[in-house]
């Protein structure tokens, strides 16, 4: 089996959007302005000071309307290290990431299933393992290289768990030392050690040795552990804000827990039904996956209340608080935007769940007729998270691979758009982009790789409508939707700007070259906006150019007082 996954990922390897910013900095490619990332801490994306933000709005590294407090900063030590070691090693050879990755993640199996030998039944843990290793989503965590931070902090953190159940039921201090040792290797990997904690506590609360007073003390270590983590974590400037892509449950308790009203159902449809709570980004879908997720839930809780009467003691405990660990694992999880990737966490409890219906559908073989009403359950989810692995890992790696095609197309496309011997004294103005690989991603990549940078690179609109472009005078123009929609409203906007900091009618926003003006408003959100320039937009030191037929070609303005122009990103 692992040399079929190691050849199917190596087969599809490649660079995600993420990875070539972290590609660009190990490089040392001199960058437009002072990123906030450096070599040993490449996942401190946006610091959250409004001058460092601001900057990089005004170079276009961020678009426009950024929110200056936005902050998108992880502690990722370990993670940033080993990934500047692939770069030592491979240089810009993915194949080799990635099977550093896959190395690490048959390590997390392997110690996922010594964990689950130690609080399961030999078959049952060994089935459970298995089905852990299968799952659909872990290959979103897997094929998307920077993701490996998720996949070592899990790793160290269910070892630290391992050593945690073996010290509260052998009361060996050296157990302590190992499941804190465990523990802060995890924290120094990433945030996950974070979202995987509800099972330390649920442990304690189902399963921990001792009166209620016992499972408190067993939890004092790593009480303690966890506090000075998120105080040196708030200390050095860590954490999210102002974004709707990544949400602080603590900083914004409500908005967070809004969000989670339409993440948690769609991640949960994921965990029971398999179905890629990805597809949120498009909030069409949001009540669909809602109706997913209730009834993955319901089918789930069914078929494990239909086997419970059958389980011994000690396996419901076990059992209860692997299951309430994933579900409130989840809540945690989704605090990043739901997707696939945030399911690995939540699907080892899950793993167990399942398993646990599995065995018993079996030992039943519809004998009555609830044993038959699991057994037929049991068929569905064997089909959607046995059968379907294979093909959903297939399906993944062969997303990821088209989307780095995709990425190097746009690098093409861009190519032939420039002149690059004139680029470093112009500044480029991409009138209309349909998504980030065009809007954020194009410029990232393009300066990952060593390209010549021109003095900016201004994106004027990520929107998806059809977008009208008038003339107001000679060095400035409108985009407004003639055919309705808003401007700002999408996910990928909100990355920069949170819901929660809205435009305002009438603001300005001032790239020191280009001021943008809100002029119209719908509620919360733009519908016609205004650009002026420093200067006429025939002048040479500007680079218009629009997104039209999956290619990049020049924009001709409009004549002022002429008709307007139209823009189909289509």
């Amino acid at each position: 089996m692992l040399a079929l996954v190691l050849g199917l990922l190596a087969l599809r390897a490649g660079f995600m959007p993420d990875d070539y910013i972290w590609l660009g900095v190990w490089d040392h490619v001199p960058p437009p302005a002072p990123l906030g990332n450096t070599p040993l801490d490449v996942y401190r994306t946006a610091t959250g000071i409004p001058e460092h933000t601001l900057r990089l709005a005004e170079v276009g590294v961020f678009p426009w309307w950024v929110e200056p407090s936005v902050r998108v900063s992880f502690f990722r030590p370990l993670g940033s290290l080993l990934y500047g070691l692939d770069h030592l090693l491979y240089n810009r050879a993915a194949t080799g990431y990635l099977i550093h990755s896959v190395l690490w993640y048959v390590g997390l199996v392997v110690l996922a299933g010594v964990l689950l030998k130690r609080v399961l039944p030999t078959a049952l843990a060994g089935v459970s393992m298995f089905l852990f290793a299968i799952w659909g989503s872990h290959s979103a965590v897997l094929g998307w290289l920077s993701y490996r931070s998720v996949v070592m902090s899990l790793l160290f953190g269910i070892l630290g768990l391992y050593f945690h159940v073996k010290w509260r039921e052998e009361k060996r201090t050296n157990f302590l030392v190992g499941a804190l040792v465990s523990f802060a290797l995890a924290l120094l990997c990433g945030e996950t050690m974070v979202i995987l904690s509800p099972y330390v506590l649920a442990y304690e609360a189902f399963s921990g040795p001792g009166q209620a007073k016992d499972k408190l003390k067993g939890l004092i270590p790593f009480a303690v552990l966890m506090a000075c983590y998120f105080v040196a974590y708030r200390a050095m400037g860590y954490g999210a804000g102002a974004s709707d892509m990544y949400l602080d449950a603590v900083g914004t308790p409500v908005d967070w827990f809004k969000a989670m009203l339409t993440r948690v159902p769609a991640a949960i449809a994921g965990l029971t039904l398999n179905a890629p709570p990805d597809f949120i980004f498009d909030q069409s879908l949001v009540p669909l996956f809602g109706i997913l997720g209730a009834v993955g839930l319901a089918l789930f809780a069914l078929l494990v209340w239909g086997v419970w009467p059958q389980l011994a003691a000690a396996e419901r405990r076990t059992v209860g608080w692997m299951l309430t660990g994933a579900f409130v694992s989840t809540w945690l999880s989704n605090s990043a935007f739901a997707g696939s990737r945030t399911l690995i966490v939540p699907s080892l409890g899950m793993a167990v769940g399942m398993a646990v219906v599995l065995r018993q559908a079996w030992r039943g073989r519809a004998r009555t007729l609830r044993a038959g009403a699991v057994l037929a359950g049991a068929a569905v989810m064997a089909l959607l998270h046995v059968v379907a692995a294979p093909y959903i890992w297939w399906q993944t790696m062969e997303a990821y691979s088209q989307t780095d095609a995709l990425m190097a197309r746009v690098q093409a496309r861009y190519e032939e758009a420039f002149d690059e011997s004139k680029l470093p004294e112009q500044r480029v103005v991409v009138v209309n982009a349909p998504n980030g690989i065009i809007g954020i991603y194009g410029s990232v990549r393009w300066w990952s790789t060593g390209m010549p940078l021109p003095k900016a690179w201004w994106v004027l609109s990520y929107s998806l409508n059809e977008q009208k472009v008038t003339r107001t005078g000679p060095n400035s123009l409108e985009l407004s939707l003639p055919k309705g929609g808003h401007f700002l409203d999408s996910i990928e906007e909100r990355i920069h700007r949170a819901a929660r900091h809205p435009v305002t009618l009438g603001q300005e926003f001032d790239m020191k070259g280009m001021k943008v003006r809100i002029e119209e408003m719908d509620g919360n959100f733009p519908t016609r906006i205004s650009y002026t320039f420093d200067v006429p937009l025939e002048d040479p030191s500007l680079k218009l150019v629009q997104w039209q037929n999956k290619k990049v070609i020049p924009f001709v303005p409009p004549s002022v007082g002429g008709p307007a122009a139209a823009l189909n990103v289509r």
